[in-house]
């Protein structure tokens, strides 16, 4: 198999998944164990190719490229559940990207926007992706409440009232956070948390609550060989 090759984004035939909901917005999450028969495939081009590059987002680490066979493929090994579960009609798909990405930033380094839970897009109508290509079992992605305001996801109903919030407590030095959210903070409640388990994969909403469990014994590895190496998608649909 190579990263060109079809076969290499098939599901595993022992693929288990499952379908949750969380809090009390009933957010949908999808969990996917042993996914992709190619994974391996996939970590090794990272591996070879290593040209990761500064993330030009909020993102707290580095990206790199990856074939346009793996959005493909994950579109279609999902269609069901993205058409039964999240009810996004994949006709009014608008926009699907992957990448790389590891998680390099240090704590102190990171800016106050950083420190705290984020959403991809205020739209209900997007999903977020994490395909993990590494067993890191101090890590993993963590989905949260806001407690000034209860809401587990932003959308555009919120998104105002959710970002003065916000801002009225990141202008306050007194009370500006530090590094990565790692649980449940005076801000934040954790609702669930899943562990970076190789060839594990997460979806949700994009306009969901969360942040990488970013402990504090992770060494900020930046080598794809034996760092937290993981592919992140997201996938637009029309309003």
């Amino acid at each position: 198999m190579s990263v060109d090759d079809k076969s290499t984004y098939a599901p595993c035939h022992n693929m288990d998944y499952e379908c949750l909901k969380i809090g009390a917005d009933q957010q949908e999450l999808v969990r996917v164990d042993s996914y992709m028969q190619g994974a391996e495939i996939l970590r090794q081009d990272a591996i070879a190719r290593n040209s990761f590059a500064v993330a030009d987002s909020f993102y707290p680490g580095v990206r790199m490229s990856i074939s346009d066979a793996y959005i493909i493929g994950l579109v279609r090994n999902f269609q069901t559940i993205i058409g039964d579960f999240f009810n996004l009609d994949l006709r009014s798909i608008k926009s699907a990207a992957s990448k790389f990405s590891m998680v390099t930033t240090q704590p102190q380094n990171l800016t106050p926007m950083q420190c705290v839970p984020h959403f991809d897009a205020p739209s209900r109508n997007s999903l977020a992706v994490i395909h993990y290509l590494c067993d890191a079992p101090s890590s993993g992605t963590g989905f949260y409440r806001h407690n000034a305001t209860d809401y587990e996801y932003i959308d555009k109903p919120r998104f105002d009232k959710y970002q003065k919030s916000l801002m009225s407590r990141l202008q306050d030095p007194a009370r500006q956070p530090a590094g990565y959210i790692c649980g449940g903070t005076e801000d934040y409640s954790e609702l669930a948390r899943h562990t970076a388990v190789y060839n594990r994969l997460l979806m949700y909403r994009g306009s969901s609550l969360h942040s990488g469990i970013i402990g504090p014994d992770y060494n900020f590895d930046p080598s794809p060989e034996t760092g937290r190496l993981t592919v992140t998608s997201f996938i637009q649909f029309a309003d």
